[in-house]
């Protein structure tokens, strides 16, 4: 498992954008980036959630149809060193951990061999009117389930 993701100034004003687009209501979509050594992932962008995602108060459904299309785009632009990396979305509290939806789905994917990972990194915004914090999280799948935290390291 992954102990470090590192997330460019860029990638967090685009996160800041996609979660304040929706004041108040979860939002979400997918991260793409690349490994950058043994124990470290590189997100290179975070997707915006599609135009047909559902937002509520305390849940996300996201735009599957246009963010697959979204990963397509970008994965063959770049000709395959920007890839799916994981899902990120927002909280409403600064400190809250995966819920149990959060960690079946990710699990999930971990699982399915339609993925480019069997290692899919959570991405948390935690968000209140005040502030803004992100905690990430690393899944997998087999021998048995498991996630555990990963440093966030925010780059200028």
């Amino acid at each position: 498992m992954y102990e470090q993701v590192s997330i460019p100034a860029a990638v967090r004003a685009a996160l800041a954008g996609h979660a304040s687009s929706i004041a108040g209501h979860e939002t979400g979509g997918i991260l793409l980036g690349h490994q950058e050594d043994a124990t470290t992932l590189r997100v290179s962008r975070a997707s915006p959630p599609g135009p047909r995602a559902l937002h509520s108060r305390f849940a996300f459904s996201r735009d599957t149809r246009f963010l697959q299309r979204y990963l397509d785009e970008i994965h063959d632009r770049s000709e395959g060193s920007e890839d799916y990396i994981g899902e990120w979305h927002v909280h409403h509290a600064l400190d809250a951990p995966p819920s149990r939806t959060d960690r079946r789905s990710l699990w999930r994917i971990a699982r399915r061999q339609k993925y480019a990972t069997d290692n899919p990194i959570l991405l948390i915004v935690g968000q209140t009117s005040t502030q803004r914090r992100y905690r990430a999280y690393g899944f997998v799948a087999k021998p048995k389930r498991a996630h555990n935290e990963l440093r966030v390291e925010t780059m200028p």
